[in-house]
């Protein structure tokens, strides 16, 4: 598999391999960040801290074939402790956006309010969304991030896709 080669290669140091890995991981990496953010600016911080962390780090994966799941893993953390830390800023002046006038496209309000009923789902229940829609991974890729067995997995995310649906029914109602 190329993928795997092209990670030996940057675990050895071929930056241009590395960079590869990064252009073929970006946009799904992106996505997971937005799903926990819900704001551009802020996935994007956490994708290029994601990327220097992985980067600086990449000589500790001990198994090339995970790579998208050690990767995605960082992601997380990264996107966790942001929200971790933005919770205890205090925010002084109100948010622009409920001032601002402005039409939005009716596309981005859905995905902000489905992103928006997900952050109401328990952080074991939004972790399994955000990895199977958000990142595209398999049942068993999302157990090894979540470092939890394939069965715990599944459960979680058939608890998770009922919760987001009994969310979805109040919410139209």
């Amino acid at each position: 598999m190329i993928i795997e080669e092209k990670v030996k290669l940057a675990i050895h140091g071929d930056e241009k391999a590395f960079e590869y890995l990064m252009d073929i991981c970006k946009e799904g990496l992106y996505r997971t960040a937005f799903a926990y953010t819900k704001n551009e600016q802020d996935a994007v911080d956490i994708l290029q801290d994601t990327v220097y962390k992985a980067y600086i780090s990449i000589d500790k994966l001990k198994e090339p074939k995970y790579f998208k799941t050690w990767i995605t893993k960082i992601l997380i953390n990264g996107a966790i402790n942001f929200i971790n830390k933005e919770k205890k800023i205090v925010t002084l002046v109100e948010n622009i956006s409920n001032n601002c006038n402005y039409n939005k496209d009716n596309r981005i309000e859905e995905k902000l309010d489905i992103l928006n009923l997900i952050d109401e789902l328990e952080d074991k229940h939004k972790n399994v969304i955000v990895l199977k829609y958000f990142q595209d991974l398999t049942i068993t890729e999302i157990a090894l991030v979540l470092e939890c067995p394939i069965g715990t997995v599944k459960s979680q995310l058939n608890k998770a896709l009922v919760k987001l649906r009994i969310i979805m029914d109040k919410e139209i109602v």
